[in-house]
């Protein structure tokens, strides 16, 4: 096994371009288009640096894409488990550096619950293949949820674009209650809590006041994707649906972190295997998972660049992210 070092390791071929950050949470930290020069990651708000093991989220860098492993948000002990800090156990740590040969394969110990989770990145042509192995090592059976959390580069009027079978989201969180919280409403366009309605689907201008994070029920479609207008491009998450069964979607327009000069202006696509952030939330409303003593899950995402060699106009996006994503990527076995 090579030791890890604070060295920025790298994916690339003639369409995409693809940086990770061994030392700081296996952090993708660039998703760039090779035909355009457009990064379609967050860059990071603050540099990069060491952070406690009970540090809050925001805390860190607050760009990129990590991985939140066994929960999103903080969430007291449960049962006799321990608590879990803010975005999990992850982000906060070293990864270590299994192989960067065929791929990128990073692994790393989960410190709140026995769990280790092993990632191995390839591109596939216009996609970042991301293949996951999680184990538990241990001699009893541990509560887990994990979320993708790519935060990703925005303008005002870059699109979301989900299954059409996707008619409604749940709403757990809407800063200032613009959408009632703890509701089902309306994708794309949502009744909001004075009655207006509000197009979820279009990104506005950075406001300072607009936050909203969401969950899709998949259902036979495990995809979605964000375009972006100015360079006619966009980006699709595609996993099966049997696997990760929920799509979270963080909508960011500056109102987050609360302190600090720079903010979020971003869309995070986050598929993951509960409907809620917290584990402890999941647990009550049984969409945590389990993992039994010395067993293992595997899962995978690829993230596709749609338009890598010719821009697209907005409608033929569509139809090509719908006509790809017709049948759902496969499990990792």
């Amino acid at each position: 096994m090579e030791r890890n070092t604070e060295q920025t390791l790298s994916l690339q071929n003639d369409l995409l371009q693809v940086r990770i950050l061994p030392a700081f949470g296996g952090k993708i930290t660039s998703l760039c288009s090779t035909l355009t020069g457009e990064e379609f990651l967050l860059p990071p708000l603050q540099s990069y640096h060491r952070v406690s093991s009970t540090a809050n989220f925001d805390e860190s860098d607050g760009g990129g894409f990590d991985e939140c492993l066994p929960s999103v948000a903080s969430c007291e002990s449960i049962a006799c488990e321990a608590p879990v800090p803010d975005h999990g156990d992850l982000w906060r740590i070293n990864w270590n550096v299994d192989s960067h040969d065929e791929g990128i394969v990073l692994h790393a110990d989960a410190t709140s619950r026995p769990l280790s989770l092993t990632r191995r990145a390839t591109l596939q042509e216009s996609s970042l293949v991301l293949e996951y192995d999680l184990f538990n090592p241990s001699d009893s059976p541990t509560t887990w949820l994990w979320s993708a959390h790519p935060l990703l580069r925005v303008d005002a009027g870059d699109r979301i674009v989900l299954p059409s079978e996707i008619e409604e989201v749940t709403v757990e969180y809407s800063a200032a209650d613009l959408v009632m919280r703890n509701s089902a409403v309306a994708w794309p366009r949502a009744q909001s809590s004075s009655g207006a309605v509000v197009d979820l689907s279009r990104v506005g201008a950075k406001d300072g006041r607009t936050a909203h994070k969401l969950f899709a029920r998949m259902g036979k479609s495990g995809w979605g994707a964000l375009y972006r207008e100015k360079v006619g491009q966009g980006l699709v998450v595609r996993f099966d649906p049997n696997a990760l069964p929920f799509l979270g979607m963080w909508i960011c327009a500056g109102t987050w972190p609360t302190t600090g000069v720079e903010k979020q202006y971003t869309v995070a696509l986050e598929p993951t295997t509960s409907n809620v952030d917290s584990l402890a939330s999941a647990v009550l409303n049984r969409t945590a998972r389990s993992l039994g003593a010395r067993e293992r899950c595997r899962w995978k995402l690829e993230i596709q660049l749609i338009g890598a060699s010719s821009r697209l106009r907005f409608d033929d996006f569509c139809a090509t992210v719908r006509s790809i994503s017709s049948t759902p990527a496969p499990a990792a076995n």
